[in-house]
């Protein structure tokens, strides 16, 4: 279902293109809205979901993923941009807003090697189109788990050595084709949990553990605590955990990141992502 009105909302805009200065847009999903905002697409959105980071258009109203049609009704959108997450948990709301004659453009997060095609159909059909200078340059960095592993290890010794939490209750970590470990890579890091086995296909994380952490202590350098709705760990209460010590005793340095910097697609995420990871690779390779 979601493919399909994809596809009918896109064909329907190339045909009978929509002048984005009309446009009333709301997004129901903060990867969408963060995109939407860099694209310039600003003044486009008339609201965003009550997930979105509180900082971005804090006068826009804010609308729950279960909200009523009436509700989104009152706003008279254009469009409403979603995910297939979001229309699961209200199906009732699309139905009623596509009789109504709202437009309904489902996108679902992207993988990162998906993340350029991701911005062209989001740009096409909200008749943004100045779009290229965000277009992904770094291509070899969606193969940092497999495609471009020879490379990488040849340089294994002059970078630093991370690993990130992803989920601190059982030690989870960022799968080896993901946001996080893609951007590691491009700020110029080694995941060493690139061998990790996402939890299902198209997992953003893995299983590690506390004794696989230990057993690689000897070949790590930084540990990122990934923070945010998986994961509400901080600073302080990491330390507190009884395996930390191993840690402090080897000097090995610890950063928190929010989860929406590293593991969201979104363009405003991996400005401030890799802004923040190469100040903390950069601080370490100051000192060693």
């Amino acid at each position: 279902m979601a493919c399909i009105a994809k596809i009918i909302l896109i064909l329907a805009l190339l045909c009978s293109p929509v002048s984005a200065e009309n446009l009333r847009v709301i997004s129901l999903y903060p990867g969408h809205s963060d995109n939407i905002f860099a694209m310039g697409g600003k003044d486009l959105l008339i609201a965003l979901s009550e997930n979105d980071d509180e900082d971005l258009l804090p006068e826009l109203p804010r609308i729950s993923l279960r909200t009523g049609a009436e509700k989104v009704l009152a706003l008279k959108p254009d469009i409403v941009v979603t995910r297939s997450f979001a229309m699961k948990i209200n199906p009732n709301l699309y139905e009623v807003l596509e009789n109504a004659g709202v437009k309904i453009l489902c996108l679902d997060p992207p993988e990162f090697n998906e993340f350029d095609d991701y911005l062209k159909t989001l740009a096409t059909s909200l008749s943004l189109h100045d779009i290229y200078p965000y277009l992904m340059e770094d291509s070899a960095a969606s193969e940092s788990g497999e495609g471009n592993r020879e490379t990488v290890e040849g340089l294994y010794h002059r970078k630093p050595k991370v690993f990130v939490e992803a989920t601190g209750r059982e030690i989870h970590t960022c799968s080896p084709n993901s946001w996080a470990a893609n951007l590691i890579f491009m700020a110029g890091g080694i995941n060493i949990a690139k061998d990790a086995e996402p939890l299902r296909k198209g997992s953003s994380i893995s299983a590690w553990g506390v004794e696989r952490v230990l057993k690689s202590l000897d070949d790590l350098d930084i540990y990122i605590i990934q923070t945010g709705a998986m994961n509400n760990t901080t600073l302080e209460n990491f330390y507190n955990r009884e395996w930390t010590k191993a840690l402090k005793d080897r000097n090995i340095k610890v950063y928190e990141i929010p989860e929406r910097f590293l593991s969201r697609p979104s363009l405003i995420g991996r400005e401030k992502a890799l802004k923040e990871l190469t100040k903390i690779f950069n601080e370490w390779k100051s000192e060693n």
